[in-house]
């Protein structure tokens, strides 16, 4: 993919393969601390588990990462910069790095993309709203908004916006990336069931939410496994005409409990809830034919994971 041609451009000339997860990927490599010896892990207090911190402190290991997806077949790189805002690196240690930690990661993005593949810049929930209620929500917006400018700066081509459990910290971060004039994907996670989101939106509202702010593809991600996801994005897509993007999750969920970060197994015991790689080939197959602008990976993705989606993207439904 030409780096001439934009996100939106390339949607259109069928689904665009994104990359998979980093932050777990790197912590089972043993270059991230899963956190789990620090707090309970989950709740949203403390330090938190997963933080970026791995592009200042082992580059290549991060580039190596990049490598991989690119040869798997990935259009898009993310830049590693989930959980990159100045409070959430605040509290695991790293605060005063936050700029060079989310300037280093799209470098090595970009680096390893070259000409190849366009670069995202990854923007989480802060867990602000998790850890304080809605009334930090004005605190969670300078935070996103300070990155989101970091972001641009650092020369990201979209945003990816991930991993927001409440519509409204999600509407906190398409406004900020709007006033930045950044293109972007949203995509909400939901749990502990796929009815809704945490501040009780259906998928259908949050998906139409998300188009009228602007967004250029809509969806959801990490949580749950593709075969769960499936019915949530059909949802999804009877209330926009906005291509719908998905970055399902490589962990198994129940029927009590549609989220891997909520099972007994998160997050030191994940591979024994770990889906295989053929569960990624059906849903390349069925994303295409459901006419899915933007499909990806999340937790538990390594390149193996995307490799899998190529070639179910390449497959007749």
């Amino acid at each position: 993919m030409s780096t001439t041609l934009s996100i939106t451009q390339s949607m259109q000339h069928g689904p665009v393969l994104g990359d998979g997860g980093y932050l777990i990927e790197l912590e089972r490599r043993g270059y991230v601390d899963s956190g789990s010896g620090r707090e309970k892990v989950g709740t949203g207090r403390g330090s938190g588990q997963f933080t970026p911190e791995v592009a200042i402190e082992q580059p290549e290991a991060l580039r190596e990462l990049h490598r991989e997806f690119l040869r798997a077949g990935s259009q898009v790189l993310q830049a590693l910069t989930f959980f990159g805002t100045r409070e959430k690196l605040n509290r695991a240690g790293y605060g005063p790095q936050t700029e060079a930690i989310n300037a280093a990661a799209v470098r090595l993005a970009r680096e390893v993309a070259g000409t190849q593949a366009l670069v995202a810049g990854s923007v989480s929930r802060t867990q602000l709203i998790e850890r304080q209620g809605m009334e930090a929500l004005p605190i969670a917006r300078d935070h996103i908004a300070e990155q989101i400018r970091l972001l641009k700066d650092a020369g990201v081509d979209f945003l990816i916006l991930e991993t927001f459990f409440h519509l409204a910290e999600m509407k906190v971060g398409l406004e900020c990336a709007n006033a930045a004039g950044l293109p972007v994907v949203a995509t909400m996670s939901f749990r502990p069931l796929i009815h809704q989101c945490t501040d009780g939106h259906s998928p259908a509202e949050c998906a139409r939410v998300m188009s009228d702010l602007g967004a250029i593809a809509v969806g959801a991600n990490c949580e749950q496994e593709p075969a769960r996801m499936l019915p949530l994005l059909r949802e999804m897509r009877t209330a926009t005409k906005t291509p719908l993007a998905a970055q399902p999750a490589a962990f198994r969920t129940t029927d009590t409990c549609h989220c891997f970060t909520r099972q007994a197994a998160f997050p030191d015991d994940l591979e024994t809830i770990q889906v295989s790689r053929r569960e990624f080939i059906d849903f390349g197959r069925a994303a295409r034919a459901e006419g899915i602008g933007y499909v990806g990976g999340c937790c538990g993705c390594n390149p193996a994971y995307i490799r899998a989606l190529a070639q179910g993207l390449s497959q007749p439904a």
